[in-house]
């Protein structure tokens, strides 16, 4: 895998990597093309952008592949101080833990799972996937869902807006009474609007006019036109906007505008990546701008370390199956060429008893014979496989390929 995440990459940076759903297809199907690609999965979020490739390695540069589909790349600027890259052991470990919550910004948020499901199911519905990137995907995502279950991130905010919410507290800013804007109606905007409103506050939300006319907001809040957004800013004491679009909703200079002689302190939480709202909004008196990097959260108790520690342990044992699987995945043909064979002299043995019967009728008999045959011992080679230590496994086959079959 290559890529860039928060921990190697401002939003400034991260926001050139960012895949509409629609530049994630494309880039998905120019990728494949590329010689000595196999499979490829493209995860694209607010704090990172990553590509999985399944290749012969040598074959191919992944900090170039990934530097070939930028969205929106900036003039000047090397990118390669950027990516973090991984192969093989490494880079298994590395999406287990990021589908667990391990590697968020935010330890623990629930959107990652989701995230990481959607980009495998766009590359397989292109046909982009192989089946070690599938088996590898699927393993991860149940990983991350146990690691939930067992309840191991309860300590933690559950979300950005969360974390917002938890750092204005911090600040001694009382949502109470406050009035909000919410700008982007989708389940970000939707989450944003409720925490709000959970707080106190009087929130309204900007929705866009559909063709079907129905558009639904969150209880117990206000809805503005999109394109009206401007004439409820000098109301506002907060505003928040988390839009999946590239285009920003906030200017500074129709904002300043806005809310010229009010005079009044306003919170700006721009929770997009490509960023929603102007950065030189920040230059304007009695505006505090927050960016998703302002937002982060941790392992910060003795029993989130307790936790973390048991999650790790967990992980662990779940690439360790993994690796098992990759390291084993070689012995499927052996393992059907001896039941193959097996089949045949079982059937072969059986069918002196068929002898008598019609050649149509016995031909039928013994075809089926000999796939059920080989279905039963390819199901307790399957579970040795699966039951034995590796050496075992290895030498067992070894000894069955030995057997003659005459």
């Amino acid at each position: 895998m290559a890529g860039i995440d928060h921990h190697t990459a401002s939003v400034k940076i991260r926001e050139c990597f960012s895949f509409t759903a629609s530049q994630a297809e494309r880039a998905l199907q120019e990728m494949k093309k590329q010689p000595g690609v196999r499979g490829c999965v493209l995860l694209s979020t607010c704090n990172r952008t990553e590509l999985y490739v399944s290749a012969v390695p040598g074959d191919i540069s992944m900090p170039a592949l990934l530097e070939s589909i930028l969205p929106a790349p900036l003039a000047g600027v090397s990118y390669g101080q950027y990516f973090c890259g991984r192969t093989g052991e490494e880079a298994v470990r590395h999406l287990f833990a990021l589908t667990a919550g391990f590697k968020s910004r935010i330890v623990g948020e629930d959107q990652i799972l989701t995230q990481v499901k959607d980009a495998v199911r766009r590359a397989r519905e292109l046909y982009c996937t192989d089946t070690l990137l599938e088996v590898l995907f699927r393993q991860a995502v149940t990983a991350g869902k146990e690691v939930r279950a067992k309840g191991m991130f309860a300590h933690a905010d559950t979300s950005a807006v969360h974390c917002a919410i938890a750092r204005l507290k911090q600040q001694d800013y009382s949502l109470q009474g406050k009035k909000c804007l919410v700008i982007g109606n989708g389940q970000m905007g939707k989450l944003a609007a409720e925490a709000l409103t959970e707080e106190g506050a009087s929130v309204t939300v900007t929705v866009r006019q559909y063709r079907s006319g129905v558009v639904e907001i969150p209880k117990g809040c206000s809805r503005i036109d999109y394109g009206e957004r401007y004439s409820l800013v000098p109301a506002c004491d907060l505003i928040l906007s988390a839009t999946v679009s590239p285009n920003l909703t906030l200017r500074k200079e129709p904002f300043a505008q806005a809310r010229k002689g009010t005079g009044r302190e306003q919170v700006l939480i721009d929770l997009a990546v490509p960023r929603d709202m102007e950065e030189e909004i920040a230059q304007l008196e009695g505006v505090a701008l927050y960016d998703i990097d302002a937002f982060q959260s941790g392992w910060e108790t003795a029993r989130a370390d307790g936790l973390r520690a048991e999650a790790e342990r967990f992980l662990d044992a779940k690439a360790a199956e993994f690796a098992d699987w990759y390291a084993c995945r070689n012995l499927i043909p052996r393992i059907q060429q001896i039941g193959r064979k097996a089949a045949q002299e079982i059937s072969w043995r059986m069918g002196r008893g068929l002898r008598q019967l019609p050649d149509q009728e016995r031909e039928l008999l013994e075809g089926m014979l000999e796939a059920s045959a080989q279905k039963v011992i390819d199901k307790i080679l399957y579970h040795l496989r699966d039951g034995l230590e590796r050496e075992e496994l290895y030498h067992c086959m070894e000894v069955l390929e030995k057997i003659r079959y005459e």
